[in-house]
């Protein structure tokens, strides 16, 4: 006897791509983790975005505002925003060097990228633990592909002088 699918189920597998059926999943899986990784950020006051700014200046101290919003996905002014904040609250220092900003963990951000991060990986390890550790990296390989071949997409659609997908939705929100 066949089994009968769930009409009401969130991945139809008979009528779905492949494609959109990983990228359903890779929605449901990242949108746990980060309400997981924000309740953590939360424990310690601070929200997900702030949490993942410190990760960021962390990692590439010096980086700008705009290689962050750039790495975080989000338009310039959003990151602003939250830097404005971070800077009052005394985990980040923005320089000025020329037209742009480079950023710095404080001392105080430092410290609580010191005891989060620890805390952060094990998190993420956690959750991949329905994972061997050969699957883990299978999973990683593929990605990393996937994330390189939107990466030439995104340069080469720049180089073309063309506006990125984004970009358009962006500007019609800010419009309309």
């Amino acid at each position: 006897m066949e089994k009968k699918q769930n009409p009401c189920s969130p991945i139809p597998t008979r009528t779905r791509h492949p494609a959109v059926r990983a990228w359903i999943y890779l929605m449901r899986i990242a949108y746990r983790t980060e309400r997981e990784s924000a309740a953590h950020a939360y424990e310690h006051g601070l929200t997900f975005a702030q949490l993942d700014v410190i990760f960021h200046i962390a990692k590439c101290p010096g980086i700008t505002q705009q290689e962050l919003s750039e790495r975080m996905l989000v338009t310039p002014g959003n990151v602003t925003q939250l830097l404005q904040r971070m800077e009052r609250q005394g985990l980040i220092q923005r320089v000025p060097e020329g037209r742009a900003k480079r950023l710095y963990l404080t001392e105080k951000g430092q410290e609580y990228c010191e005891k989060l991060l620890p805390k952060q990986e094990q998190l993420h390890i956690q959750q991949f633990a329905g994972l061997t550790l050969e699957e883990q990296e299978e999973l990683l390989h593929l990605l990393m592909k996937l994330d390189r071949a939107q990466r030439r997409k995104v340069r080469a659609l720049r180089e073309s002088g063309e506006r990125l997908p984004w970009q358009n939705t962006e500007s019609r929100a800010a419009n309309g």
